[in-house]
């Protein structure tokens, strides 16, 4: 398994450099890993929480004492896994031939370089003068745009999606994210409600009896 892993890995870097061709191969050929792109999510839930903390004082505004390692984890790579479901769910009803595997595949992928250059970020944050930030911020900028355009090219393979319809299913895929994340506070919201109602009720109830 490890040696597969190695050599997943390694075609992980011809997939960032060629990234229709590669993904080609990933969704019709079977050279992407699962295990891999998770692997990937992590590390890059974990630089989040090492971000955070160990970002330079220059280019890092956050409240160091409020810190929760397990709640910058989340909200490091819930993002990403909601954009999978979000996808997989519209694509779904428009006839995308990817699978929710493509999908999560693609988009860690896509997170490998992201993730290598927010390292070099958090490591130069340390050592640069305030005029020299810039140029980190640049450079997190453009792993980011690196990022959404590997996206771009994967679901566009996975799907076997023209780049026009590939844009209208990405900005759907952002509506369905916006309804999931409302549905479910909606939901939350109201369990919240219910016991709170059944507290009281049995709080009121053991008084009277």
């Amino acid at each position: 398994m490890m040696k597969k892993l190695l050599e997943d890995f390694k075609y992980l870097t011809y997939v960032i450099f060629h990234p229709f061709d590669g993904f080609y191969e990933v969704r019709f050929r079977g050279k992407g890993n699962i295990t891999l792109g998770a692997i990937i999510l992590v590390l890059f839930g974990l630089l989040n929480i090492i971000s955070y903390q160990y970002t330079g004082f220059i280019m890092n505004d956050n409240p160091q004492f409020a810190m929760n390692s397990i709640t910058t984890f989340i909200f490091g790579i819930f993002p990403y896994i909601l954009f999978c479901i979000s996808n997989w769910s519209v694509t779904a009803i428009f006839e995308g031939s990817g699978k929710f595997g493509d999908i999560f595949t693609v988009v860690t992928y896509a997170l490998f370089p992201k993730l290598i250059l927010d390292v070099i970020v958090v490591i130069l944050s340390n050592v640069v003068t305030a005029e020299e930030a810039t140029i980190l911020t640049a450079i997190s900028a453009f792993g980011t745009i690196y990022f959404a355009f590997l996206v771009f090219a994967g679901l566009c393979v996975a799907h076997e999606y023209t780049a026009g319809t590939n844009v209208a299913m990405i900005i759907a895929t952002f509506v369905a994210m916006i309804i999931i994340i409302f549905l479910a506070v909606l939901y939350i919201t109201l369990i919240q409600k219910v016991v709170s109602f059944g507290y009281a009720f049995s709080a009121e109830f053991m008084k009277r009896w």
